[in-house]
């Protein structure tokens, strides 16, 4: 009875401030979802970037798990030493200007493509991004537009490379909508364009036979930290 009581009296005062009752009930649940999934236990999240990375190379994702961020810089020079690229785009994101990994990169002589210069993404051996959520249920990149972190870095260069911080991760999709309606507050917050990437580019002809690389890069590679 002491529920229902004090149910009733919410509403009314929500109802007063011009609120429906249909949308007091929608918010109030809005909220515990968002309190649930962002207070996830460290434990979830150990389990699932377990989960993550399995699913990723479940769809021909190259994973690199890294203990902490200060590897990072280390691994990708390693990784463009070992494939001998030439040239590279970059997010110029704030994360990735804070660990100076642009500067680093082209310490070892590599060709700098801006990403404003479109038209030449495309001649960039890799594109390196950052990714703002990752869904560990299907190993889904989500990317989000902006005039610092174009959607080309990540389609036009034929190795994509992102770079996943746990806590960034969502269990499911339904998790990650509760997660932007809460954190997307502003017009200025919203993204033009979200990209959800799961693995390289394919595409099958009418026979089904499938190709990598067509519409998009041919090799994804995850750095997780």
């Amino acid at each position: 009875m002491s529920n229902s009581r004090e149910e009733i009296l919410y509403t009314i005062r929500r109802g007063l401030k011009g609120v429906s009752s249909e949308e007091t009930t929608v918010e109030r649940n809005f909220l515990s979802e968002a309190e649930e999934v962002q207070n996830l236990t460290k434990e979830l999240r150990s389990n699932l970037k377990t989960q993550f990375i399995d699913e990723l190379t479940n769809v021909n994702t190259n994973v690199a798990e890294l203990e902490n961020e200060e590897n990072i810089n280390k691994t990708l020079l390693n990784l463009i030493k070992r494939k001998e690229l030439k040239s590279f785009s970059i997010w110029e994101s704030e994360y990735l200007k804070e660990i100076n990994l642009k500067e680093d990169i082209k310490k070892t002589g590599l060709k700098f493509i801006a990403a404003k210069n479109k038209n030449k993404i495309a001649n960039s051996d890799i594109g390196i991004t950052e990714v703002d959520y990752a869904i560990a249920d299907t190993g889904t990149l989500v990317l989000l537009t902006n005039k610092n972190q174009p959607r080309s870095v990540s389609l036009l260069p034929p190795i994509h490379l992102a770079i996943v911080r746990q806590e960034n991760l969502a269990r499911n999709i339904k998790d990650l909508f509760i997660i932007l309606k809460s954190k997307l507050q502003n017009v200025e917050d919203i993204t033009s364009c979200m990209t959800f990437i799961t693995g390289p580019s394919r595409t099958a002809d009418i026979e089904l036979n499938l190709t990598l690389g067509v519409h998009g890069p041919k090799e994804l590679i995850v750095i997780i930290v």
